[in-house]
């Protein structure tokens, strides 16, 4: 019999049977927390890497699908040593940008993201990938800032036992760096749907002199200036009043909308009502995003609405300038 421990606890193998139980159940386990890939191994620049993928999709436009030839190719423009060969293709396994030798679907939208200039597309793609892949997912979970990532790489890649090199360290820093919702600047004149994803927690912010006279509406005895909140996802997040452990309300913020349509507001409501149970929590603020305007410059607007533990609930429209 062996005992492999799992977490805080242990689990006791006898045979090959509960081996394979085990590692099923782990399995889907690390699939219904969104991650599939276990590898840490980034060891080149974000830029370079990002510059293989915009030759990987130009080349894919070709016809042209394995990694080899395309990575031969790219050293050789670039004139970087072959020998960084054995360094990128680990690296793209590990993202979920090739498979089998070949790029996958991923690799090339990224590409193209880069190609056609899309870049709030492109972030929220690669942000995607990154939470795609176990480890860097926990190390994004556990950097409460944008300043404390390299020390969150350091800490969890030593709890897995990993020997840290310098250059993995530094890269593996530098492409969280991209994606962290808390490295953006989350300036909101000219907002885009891609800039307000990365920036929930600014919307929340902007949202709580607004939450207050609602509160006052429903009677809740709570004020928003007294709550802090803690991310669950992109779009969730749990209040506590500040210095108190217990969680004594939630707020979700839905996807942008691109205008204020009544139908499209009451059904974008009703999609965030799915978390919501009666006596569970004192107070639930719903933040729908509204970008209205011109192309080249939007404007943003907020609807807010604070449903009460019993459900009662009141709701207002409010125009953001930044």
């Amino acid at each position: 019999m062996v005992v492999i421990r799992v977490g805080d606890h242990e689990e006791e193998i006898a045979t090959a049977e509960d081996l394979e139980q085990l590692c099923r159940r782990l399995r889907e386990e690390l699939q219904r927390d969104g991650c599939r890939f276990n590898s840490w191994y980034i060891r080149i620049p974000p830029d370079r890497l990002l510059g293989l993928l915009k030759k990987a999709y130009i080349k894919y436009t070709q016809g042209v699908v394995g990694t080899g030839e395309v990575i031969a190719e790219f050293l050789e423009e670039n004139r970087l040593s072959k020998s960084l060969y054995r360094t990128i293709t680990p690296t793209l396994s590990s993202l979920g940008l090739a498979v089998s030798g070949k790029f996958t679907g991923a690799a090339v939208e990224v590409g193209r993201l880069l190609a056609e200039g899309k870049t709030d597309e492109l972030k929220t793609r690669l942000r995607e990938l990154v939470h795609r892949n176990c480890v860097l997912k926990e190390i994004m979970e556990k950097a409460g800032d944008c300043s404390e990532l390299e020390k969150a790489v350091e800490t969890v890649l030593a709890a897995y036992g990993k020997s840290i090199r310098f250059d993995e360290l530094k890269y593996t820093a530098e492409l969280l760096k991209m994606v962290h919702p808390k490295c953006e600047s989350c300036d909101l004149r000219c907002p885009t749907a891609g800039k307000l994803s990365a920036c929930a927690e600014r919307l929340i912010r902007l949202s709580h002199p607004h939450m207050r006279e609602l509160f006052e509406k429903l009677d809740i005895s709570l004020l928003p200036e007294h709550l802090e909140h803690v991310g669950v996802d992109g779009s969730t997040y749990l209040l506590s009043v500040k210095g108190a452990a217990k969680h004594v309300g939630m707020v979700l913020i839905g996807d942008p909308l691109e205008s204020a349509d009544l139908q499209q507001l009451k059904t974008a409501l009703s999609r965030l009502d799915e978390k919501i149970a009666e006596g569970v929590y004192e107070v639930y603020v719903k933040i729908l995003p509204i970008l209205e305007g011109e192309a080249r410059c939007k404007t943003l607007k907020l609807l807010i609405e604070v449903v009460r533990g019993d459900l009662e609930r009141v709701s207002k429209i409010v125009k953001l300038s930044s």
